[in-house]
């Protein structure tokens, strides 16, 4: 069992093209070589394919790098290759067959070759540029040479003088020409929108990189329905284009929203284009704020609010527009029988960037001391101090349970912050702190168990007693009922900190068997093995999201919160799964199964706790077990608590919330140092940059889970801090899903926010 839990994200793949007969690495050979897209590059020994080709100078498409988004998804062409995670949790079924990897989880065993979709940057001239309304405006680029695109993709845009760069979709369809035209909403302090507007563009340089998304007109005979708002329009407009060019005879229908007259555009445009589309063309402008006593004689309301009226049993949406829009529109189509993979959507975004916390990479750093090594011994030493707390038994359990606390809560407050990211040049010894936790959490577990035992398990009281001349065996008999309640409580802080933090660091490193192995055994002890799944392959795709189980949403309560995560997090991770064996053609119910096996290993520590102290073993073991388990939700109700953020955007410094306190970061494995670790995963604890700038929390994290307990004081102390992140850190579309969140969370300051 042990070898095959090490070896479970370790598979070797090879080329479904064109696989090189009985081929053995070398084991000579210093190097691999690695054709990507023609071009040869050599990788060194153990380095995986996005590595190398970064270190070469290749632009190549990536984000996480440890194998959590599939950004760096590429075809392997030629060659075997060694993959270090999971590929079935991110690929789909098309992806695996036609043969495609991860290039950050996958280490050449022979000269491979792969191709990728490295989106190409052209370079043109604006020629034209029209305000169409008070916020929108039209632009028109002559490209030096064609781009390839589907009509509705979106290209990332940036101009000469400018260097802001923003994704927009293309209005118009291909044409041998290479003329693209962008429909650009400006947007309240958008650094880039802005200048497009208060400046004279034409005859500026302009910079395309693209053609992405998954945008455009699916064929078949299906009605149409297609639903745009604001400078949504744009993308709505280059597949009508496409499709008058292909024509195109499906009937279709074209809900466009706006707010006032003024506020509709390219209207004439479309009256042509209902005039010569093939089949049925239906236009309906819908206006939302328009007065009253207007002239306006069209239709009034929400573009969602009219879907119904124009919407068959078989109907094809297509979707673009503002995110809150696009999820209500979404929302109708599916309670009207719309399947889902009929509805297809383009978020119209407008986030800036800029935005993400800068801090410089490039300066140099202190090289780490012993004291820099040393620091994060406290960790360790905190877990044996409470094993001998807990074994002295009586008032040194009770002593030692509330020392904890102290040293944690007065620490943190005395100590100040901890602002340091010094260069380790034995990052191995880091790792080996890392280790060291399941000797300690299996030392605090048995001897934890042992204090309630109607027996002495193994004799081990007396050969304590005769070591150190203290009689543990009198003092566990002597401990009051009172006690033993704080032992669980420290013994499930101890499973949280030894078991939990740690495990979060280890199973992040997917490619690390002995980490994945120790990882996942640390978790058992919470009942959480599922953790090594839904945080790695779900949370980190979906944090501060609707999406996400661990986000908690504004106004939720913390008691409230523990409940739902834990069990929505234990679904979605029997669901990421479950498509994974599906896509391996591997049986659901199988030791195949990480879910399952996870939960086995959790049921083997139940019954060794019995066997160590038998009913009243096994019952404080688990009471101690669901506690540490309760921590990590609390942990997650406060590391994301009320934030927001739209799903197809990177997730950023600003989706979490911080913490520099000493005490935390020394004892934590710098897990305080949330906000980086979310922005990039594949960072390791001790180079996780304190980010001084961040949303910050209430304080470190034992007293922020301390006020978390306690609902009135969380939330008297945090909405002045959810309110403050609208304002500083969210971008303009987030700020809308923060309204409609404000209104859900039926806190009146929050919904009173909204009106200023």
């Amino acid at each position: 069992m042990e070898r095959k839990e090490l070896d479970m994200f370790l598979t070797d793949r090879t080329s479904s093209v064109k696989a090189k007969d009985s081929v053995k690495r070398d084991t000579e050979k210093l190097t691999n070589q690695v054709k990507i897209n023609g071009t040869s590059i050599q990788v060194r020994p153990e380095e995986n394919i996005l590595s190398a080709a970064l270190r070469h100078g290749i632009d190549f498409p990536h984000s996480c790098r440890v194998g959590g988004c599939a950004t760096c998804k590429c075809q392997l062409v030629e060659g075997k290759v060694k993959e270090l995670t999971e590929t079935g949790y991110l690929l789909s079924d098309e992806e695996l067959d036609n043969g495609y990897i991860l290039a950050c989880q996958s280490i050449p065993q022979t000269d491979v070759s792969i191709k990728v979709e490295n989106k190409e940057t052209i370079y043109g001239k604006v020629f034209q540029q029209k305000i169409l309304t008070d916020e929108i405006c039209e632009i028109s680029i002559q490209l030096d040479t064609k781009l390839n695109f589907k009509a509705g993709q979106y290209v990332s845009l940036s101009f000469e003088g400018m260097e802001a760069e923003r994704n927009y979709s293309i209005a118009n369809a291909p044409n041998e020409k290479g003329i693209v035209r962008f429909i650009i909403r400006k947007v309240p302090n958008g650094k880039l929108s802005n200048y497009i507007f208060n400046e004279s563009l034409v005859g500026k340089k302009a910079k395309v990189k693209g053609a992405f998304g998954n945008f455009y007109l699916r064929e078949n005979k299906n009605p149409i329905l297609m639903v745009a708002g604001g400078s949504g329009l744009a993308p709505i407009l280059a597949i009508l284009e496409q499709g008058i060019l292909n024509g195109t005879k499906r009937p279709l229908t074209l809900l466009f929203g706006a707010r006032k007259k003024e506020d509709l555009y390219k209207t004439n445009e479309i009256q042509k284009i209902e005039k010569i589309w093939k089949g049925k063309f239906t236009f309906v402008p819908i206006l939302s704020e328009e007065p009253k006593n207007s002239s306006w004689k069209g239709e009034r309301g929400l573009v969602t609010s009219k879907i119904k009226d124009h919407l068959t049993k078989d109907s094809e949406a297509y979707l673009c527009g503002p995110p809150p829009m696009v999820d209500a529109a979404t929302k109708e189509l599916l309670q009207s029988g719309i399947d889902k993979q009929s509805i297809f959507a383009d978020r119209f975004t407008t986030i800036d960037h800029s935005l993400s916390l800068q801090i410089d990479d490039k300066k140099s750093r202190n090289k780490a001391n012993f004291f820099d090594y040393l620091k994060f011994f406290l960790f360790h030493a905190v877990g044996l101090t409470s094993v001998v707390s807990l074994l002295m038994g009586g008032t040194y359990t009770t002593i030692g349970f509330f020392s904890l606390l102290f040293f944690y809560i007065v620490g943190d407050a005395v100590s100040g912050d901890d602002k340091s990211t010094p260069s380790y040049s034995k990052p191995e010894v880091l790792t080996l702190q890392l280790w060291m936790a399941l000797p300690i959490l299996s030392l605090i577990f048995f001897c934890s168990t042992w204090t309630v035992s109607p027996t002495d398990t193994l004799g081990f009281g007396s050969w304590l007693t005769d070591l150190f001349g203290y009689d543990f065996n009198l003092a566990k008999a002597n401990t009051p009922t009172i006690v033993h309640f704080y032992a669980v409580i420290l013994t499930g802080l101890m499973i949280g900190l030894v078991g939990t933090i740690t495990a979060h660091e280890l199973t992040h490193r997917t490619w690390d068997p002995i980490s994945m192995f120790i990882g996942r055994w640390l978790l058992a002890f919470s009942f959480d093995t599922i953790f090594s799944i839904e945080h790695v392959y779900g949370h980190h795709r979906y944090v501060s999201t609707t999406e996400d189980p661990a986000t908690a949403p504004r106004g939720r309560n913390v008691y409230y919160h523990i409940l739902a995560s834990t069990i929505k997090g234990n679904i979605s991770a029997w669901k990421i799964e479950v498509k994974r064996l599906k896509r391996k053609n591997l049986s659901t119910i199988s030791y195949h199964n990480a879910f399952l096996r996870g939960h086995l290993m959790s049921l083997c520590l139940v019954g060794l706790a019995y066997l160590i102290g038998g009913i009243p073993g096994m019952f404080f073991f688990i009471a101690a077990g669901l506690f540490g388990k309760t921590l990590l939700e609390i942990v997650n109700y406060m590391e994301h608590y009320g934030m927001v953020r739209l799903p197809e955007e990177p997730v950023q410094p600003r989706h979490s919330w911080n913490t520099n306190k000493r005490i935390s970061s020394w004892t934590m494995f710098n897990l305080t140092r949330h906000s980086h670790h979310h922005a990039q995963g594949e960072v390791a604890y001790q180079d996780l940059r304190p980010y001084p700038n961040a949303p910050m929390m209430i304080s470190g994290y034992l007293t922020t889970i301390v006020v978390a307990l306690i609902p009135p004081l969380w939330h008297y102390l945090m909405i002045p801090k959810v309110m403050e992140w609208d304002k500083k850190f969210a971008s303009p579309e987030e700020l809308e899903l923060a309204k409609i969140a404000n209104e859900k969370s039926g806190i009146e300051k929050l919904i009173a926010s909204n009106k200023e």
